[in-house]
């Protein structure tokens, strides 16, 4: 794992996050049952103009477990928390699903800290999400689900990479450490249950309606094939607002800072330099 690994403590508990780089202040935010080790492909390369921050959100790898009743709310005061504790004013944001989610609510919530944001497949667009998770949200079914091992989390990329020749040991290993931390599966399934249903996401947490309001350039990045959140809602998106631009990847699910890292990195530093 490029940079390195830090532990800091913050109101909520410990918090976990690791640092690389100088320059602009950029903070990758990884998705639900993820973990900052995700951006493993990228924190090197972003590094090159940036001080680039990947942290573990409340729930997930080493940060603490505790989830409010509001968890969107909890992770929006979390990330300003980290910035103030790190003394960043302002950053670019770069967020994958559920982390695109939690940008977009940044941007709303505090604009003046927010310069760019880079929302990678993510969620809050639209309502329709993978089955999948809905079903997770069934009591005992999702906590069935959702056990770690390393064959489950096999089966979970193959759901999220398009090219399956990269679900490759190491990664399975990698992605099942951090999945079977203690506390990460309940914390995840408690995140899920909140803003999903049967009914795919919560109307709440919908924010098309509030788009307009966000001024910070937008580059939304989706792959063409992702299961997880349908790639419509990056093209709808488009074509409602003129501060946004839209790069797809083709033959790609919904990391594509895996599957195609080095014109990920490429795309966002660009994106990023633009006056």
């Amino acid at each position: 794992m490029p940079g390195t690994e830090e532990i800091i403590k913050l109101s909520g508990g410990q918090v976990c996050y690791f640092k690389m780089g100088t320059g602009p202040p950029l903070i990758l935010v990884h998705g639900l049952g993820s973990a900052s080790a995700n951006w493993y492909k990228n924190i090197d390369g972003l590094s090159k103009s940036h001080s680039v921050y990947a942290v573990d959100l409340p729930g997930h790898g080493k940060t603490y477990k505790s989830i409010s009743k509001k968890p969107l709310d909890q992770a929006v005061n979390f990330m300003f928390e980290f910035m103030d504790k790190m003394n960043i004013p302002k950053a670019n944001i770069v967020g994958n699903s559920m982390g695109g989610l939690l940008a977009l609510a940044m941007a709303l919530e505090h604009p003046a800290r927010v310069s760019k944001l880079v929302l990678e497949g993510s969620a809050g667009l639209q309502n329709d999400i993978a089955w999948f998770l809905r079903f997770m949200t069934l009591p005992g079914i999702g906590e069935v689900i959702a056990t770690p091992t390393r064959t489950s989390t096999k089966h979970l990329l193959k759901q999220i990479l398009y090219n399956t020749d990269l679900i490759k040991p190491d990664l399975i290993e990698m992605i099942y450490q951090y999945r079977k931390e203690p506390g990460n599966k309940a914390a995840m399934l408690k995140i899920l249950r909140t803003g999903v249903s049967l009914n795919g996401l919560n109307p709440e947490l919908v924010l098309i309606d509030r788009l307009s309001e966000i001024k910070a350039p937008v580059l939304l990045l989706r792959g063409r094939n992702d299961k997880i959140v349908p790639i419509h809602h990056a093209e709808n998106f488009v074509q409602e607002f003129s501060n946004v631009q839209l790069h797809t990847f083709e033959r790609c699910g919904h990391w594509p800072h895996i599957e195609f890292h080095e014109e990920f990195n490429s795309l966002v530093l660009s994106f990023c330099a633009e006056n």
